[in-house]
């Protein structure tokens, strides 16, 4: 009994450092998906218009999304991470620091492919210009990009329409 206990705690540890935070507000690494990944909507009356708008535009760019699921059943929603997908959520209070409008979460495997992603969204700031691309954008893997005009620019104020990754 206690080989299995030792044996399951060192197989979980090797998952551990086989899966790492790709948390696109400590870094600026780009990631990829292997599979195009599914957005699964856990969000009430999220502003489905304005989702499929950022998906227009990543699309236009060449990324690609498997599938939406715009009303996720509660079942669903109910767990955590998914993996090859993107889940939204609303943002929880206090989850969010002062200031920030949305946060992603990504997971990534060591050699740098995408396995999830959440995206959690501040209710109040949810229209703001462009932050569902940009986050959106998170999801698909990208990172910041501090250049003026940049989709992925860390500063709302001075995101844009441009996109290329350095």
């Amino acid at each position: 009994m206690r080989q299995t206990r030792l044996l399951l705690v060192f197989l979980l540890f090797v998952m551990a450092i086989g899966l790492r935070p790709a948390n696109a507000l400590d870094n600026e690494d780009h990631f990829k998906w292997q599979n195009p990944p599914t957005i699964v909507v856990c969000y009430q009356d999220f502003p489905l218009h304005l989702l499929y708008r950022a998906i227009e535009f990543w699309q236009a760019r060449g990324k690609k999304i498997e599938d939406v699921i715009p009303s996720a059943p509660s079942g669903l929603c109910s767990v955590g991470p998914i993996p090859d997908t993107i889940i939204i959520r609303h943002a929880l209070k206090k989850q969010l620091k002062v200031g920030q409008l949305a946060v992603t979460e990504r997971r990534a495997d060591i050699q740098g492919n995408m396995i999830s992603a959440v995206i959690w969204f501040d209710p109040d700031r949810l229209y703001y210009r462009l932050i569902i691309e940009h986050e959106l954008g998170h999801g698909l893997g990208y990172g910041h990009v501090n250049k003026e005009n940049h989709i992925m620019n860390p500063l709302s104020e001075n995101m844009g329409l441009d996109y290329w990754i350095p």
